[in-house]
């Protein structure tokens, strides 16, 4: 089996602390993190990586430098390579981000659009520089959001706010993203990846087992109704805690 340090890594950079925290970093700063079929091809075996093996606790997701997260698909070099690469790699990665168990936390500096918005969308939450720019302009294009966006963004700020979003294109700010929940706290840009960083070394000191089915229940819990919960709760609680007489039917 092919190991991280095995692979020529060409568009991300990547790192993992003793703590168990998987930093993955676009870097490709000379087209503001723009992605290729290379770049999303790294990422998703970072994050395949970070699924199967139990050392690794949270994942952290930046841009290189503090200038873009992303800005969106590269158009100047999304080249497929033929037989490997297809137009479903950016919903096998979305998919990818969203179903790992662990925790994923997205470092927003400066420019978020298109699909690097959608990237931001998919992880856990969002931790972001006071100098963020972020939206999905593609709609204002004719351009189709293939990244997530239309089922994300509305859980995420609510429909009416979703809708004008995507149907205006605009940009927004730090103090709008605090705003209308899309991202958890704004920390100057210049502290951001230190604060998130001890974040993360928290997030990796919980009980990993009660991390991930939490999660799980949560997600699961925006689809089902309350019964369903409860009922997925119980068995998350039995997994945790074992077997108690008092809840043996």
């Amino acid at each position: 089996m092919t190991t991280l340090d095995q692979i020529e890594w060409q568009r991300v950079l990547w790192d993992i602390s003793e703590s168990g925290v998987l930093s993955i970093t676009l870097n490709r700063p000379e087209r503001l993190n723009a992605v290729s079929f290379r770049t999303l091809r790294e990422v998703q075996w970072l994050v395949d990586h970070a699924a199967s093996d139990p050392d690794v606790r949270v994942v952290t997701l930046r841009g290189s430098g503090t200038r873009a997260f992303c800005t969106g698909d590269d158009m100047k070099g999304m080249n497929p390579e033929p037989g490997v690469d297809d137009f479903h790699v950016h919903r096998r990665l979305i998919t990818s981000i969203r179903e790992i168990p662990k925790p994923v936390v997205a470092l927003v500096y400066g420019w978020a659009l298109g699909h690097g918005f959608e990237l931001a969308c998919a992880c856990d939450f969002r931790l972001c520089a006071d100098n963020i720019e972020v939206g999905d302009h593609r709609v204002t294009r004719s351009i189709g959001m293939i990244g997530g966006s239309s089922w994300f963004l509305p859980r995420i700020v609510g429909i009416a706010r979703a809708l004008d979003l995507i149907w205006t294109g605009r940009v927004f700010n730090a103090q709008e993203a605090l705003e209308m929940g899309y991202v958890s706290s704004v920390v100057p840009h210049d502290r951001l990846l230190d604060e998130v960083g001890e974040y993360a070394r928290q997030l990796a000191r919980q009980p990993a087992v009660a991390v991930q089915l939490s999660k799980q229940l949560l997600y699961r819990s925006l689809e089902g109704g309350l019964t369903a919960a409860l009922d997925a709760t119980q068995l998350a609680y039995l997994i945790t805690r074992g077997p108690e007489p008092w809840l043996q039917a």
